[in-house]
């Protein structure tokens, strides 16, 4: 049963997590700005940004930017390989300052095999290792 449920997260995962990059890429988005106006008794109050999402050319976030009563809660930059693999994300706070890095790698058949987080002074934080069973 384990090994189903695992089997079914890995084939379904994929489709889920990469289903917004196809739309982005086939619909070549550079960038969206997701704003929120409330009403009060009828009466318009001042459109405030909510987040800013930002696209390479084949439609994989780069930059991710949360904000919470006008100001950054969350800010998180994406970096990929030629296959489209997430090889790098920095966490930053509200002043661009580096919180969190971690950095993957994959094997040839791109499975992730390694993902390392570093704190922002590149202290190793922690190791997770991926070892794949197949048929």
């Amino acid at each position: 049963m384990k090994k189903a449920v695992i089997f079914l997260i890995i084939l379904v995962w994929p489709v889920l997590v990469f289903g917004q990059d196809k739309k982005a890429a086939a619909n070549k988005l550079k960038s969206i700005t997701v704003s929120e106006q409330k009403f009060e008794k009828g009466a318009a109050g001042k459109a405030t940004v909510e987040s800013v999402t930002r696209y390479d050319q084949a439609g994989n976030i780069i930059e991710e930017i949360e904000y919470k009563l006008g100001k950054v809660d969350k800010h998180f930059t994406y970096k990929y390989d030629a296959s489209n693999n997430k090889i790098q994300e920095v966490e930053l706070d509200a002043s661009g300052k580096k919180i969190k890095v971690a950095e993957y790698k994959y094997d040839s058949n791109n499975l992730r095999t390694e993902k390392t987080v570093y704190d922002g002074s590149n202290q190793i934080l922690s190791r997770k290792t991926y070892k794949y069973e197949s048929y």
